[in-house]
């Protein structure tokens, strides 16, 4: 099993393998989803705020209309929208096992949408290789690059933590040289 992890980074979103079935196709965030050809799943992990058409100053940037449209015209078996808990809008959405997750993998990490997906994702390959599936697997990262501070500063160690225990279970990491994800920062005091 290969899944490609997409955010909306514009240095390696288009680099992802989205001609290439053997590739899961999973995106995340208001920034992606206009550049996805093919989605087979989609993560929409922040508190469900909907503004109400008509009224600008209910609206958040995050949930434009056009955004919210999309998600509801998924079809809920070829492209689930995972979330916290299901919304009506939302026929495809499906309640994340966030509390399986967090059971399994504590909190310190889940620091942002991505970091859940790569949680998840190592989840899903653990489970196709419990059913017997040995073909390569592995998690591609397109589209995240964590390198703006304010933002992903506390965001991206989470990140880097389940690729290194993806790594530590074999799973193959791909992350193209245009994201600086996996640029670690120097050794304290050296």
């Amino acid at each position: 099993m290969k899944i490609a992890i997409l955010g909306s980074a514009p240095s390696s979103l288009y680099l992802a393998p989205f001609g290439d079935p053997s590739w899961k196709i999973w995106g995340c965030s208001p920034g992606v989803y206009s550049s996805l050809s093919r989605c087979d799943a989609f993560f929409e992990l922040h508190r469900w705020e909907p503004g109400q058409i008509g009224k600008p100053d209910t609206q958040k940037q995050w949930f434009s209309p056009e955004y919210v449209a999309w998600m509801g015209q998924r079809d809920p078996q070829a492209c689930p929208v995972w979330m916290f808990e299901p919304v009506p809008e939302i026929p495809a959405s499906r309640a994340l096992p966030i509390e399986d997750i967090k059971a399994k993998y504590g909190t310190y990490f889940l620091t942002s949408s991505i970091s859940i997906m790569i949680a998840c994702a190592i989840e899903d390959i653990l489970e196709a290789r419990e059913s017997g599936d040995d073909s390569e697997h592995a998690i591609g990262l397109f589209g995240v690059d964590m390198a703006a501070t304010e933002e992903y500063g506390y965001q991206r160690a989470g990140c880097q933590h389940f690729l290194e225990l993806a790594a530590n279970l074999g799973i193959h990491i791909v992350v193209p040289p245009e994201s600086d994800l996996l640029r670690p920062m120097p050794v304290y005091g050296i």
